[in-house]
């Protein structure tokens, strides 16, 4: 029965992760909230922090560029249906269930009416049932192969790492490989809001925290990452690999880039010889 709440808690932060990518955020760590005291999976809204704050202050009258902030608290509440909605499809087989009436986690709950009181000030004649309008959306974008795909594999890697910290370069390899390509909208040097579901915390967006080091019951894998990297032992070879994936991807931040290096690494040791 544990590792059945654990899965569907799995799927649940799966797919609030995969919606902030599709919203063109980041996550620095996926946890499962109350895991090792956790508070659950830190997003990272990049350039957009201030319009996030914005929105969670619940006052439109302070803001500059309300068209913008509007834009993004659509996103948020988005993200913020988007786990309740992957646990339901999950436990519906991949469906979209008959009855809408979703269990959603109290801490999901006050966001979600934050977000709509914030809309409700800022738009004339903004929709009451526009929570209910968005997780049908978020339903329907479920439907699509690729969204889904990606949440399964972030919900099995979660698994494959006992259900421990799963980091920002495993985050975006997984999704890289289902298929979805992360699209930043700014810089991602402060993290957003920190997201979860445990019911005794405040809703005021977290201050910006430092890196996250995975904890030694992690995962066997990424106990052996190094924290840092010295460039003198790599091969040649590696070299040339780090300049490549500098190419492909521009904004690798602190290690993240030594460690892809040692990971392709491992990967071909595992797979290669």
């Amino acid at each position: 029965m544990e590792n059945k709440v654990f899965q569907q808690t799995a799927y649940h932060e799966a797919g609030r992760v995969v919606f902030t990518y599709l919203c063109g955020y980041a996550c620095d760590v996926m946890e499962l909230p109350g895991v090792g005291g956790s508070s659950g999976s830190k997003l990272n809204s990049g350039n957009d922090l201030s319009a996030v704050q914005a929105v969670f202050s619940g006052n439109p009258a302070t803001v500059d560029n309300l068209d913008h902030v509007v834009a993004v608290a659509k996103k948020l509440m988005a993200i913020y249906c988007a786990g309740t909605c992957s646990e339901a499809f999950f436990l519906n087989n991949a469906e979209i269930p008959e009855e809408l009436d979703l269990d959603i986690p109290a801490q999901d709950a006050k966001y979600i009416e934050k977000i709509q009181a914030f809309l409700k000030k800022s738009i004339v004649d903004h929709s009451d049932d526009y929570a209910e309008e968005t997780i049908i959306s978020v339903f329907h974008k479920l439907k699509d192969p690729t969204t889904w795909k990606a949440i399964e594999m972030l919900a099995n890697k979660m698994a494959e790492m006992e259900y421990g910290p799963v980091k920002r370069f495993y985050v975006e390899d997984t999704l890289m490989v289902a298929g979805i390509r992360p699209v930043r909208t700014g810089a991602m040097g402060s993290p957003g809001p920190t997201i979860g579901v445990r019911e005794d915390e405040t809703v005021t967006p977290a201050p910006a925290a430092k890196p996250v080091a995975a904890t030694a019951s992690a995962t066997t894998q990424q106990a052996k990452q190094p924290t840092t990297f010295d460039l003198a032992n790599f091969t040649p070879l590696d070299i040339m690999l780090r300049d490549f994936l500098k190419r492909i991807k521009g904004d690798w931040q602190g290690g993240e880039l030594d460690a892809a290096v040692v990971y392709l690494n491992d990967i071909y040791k595992k797979y290669g010889e």
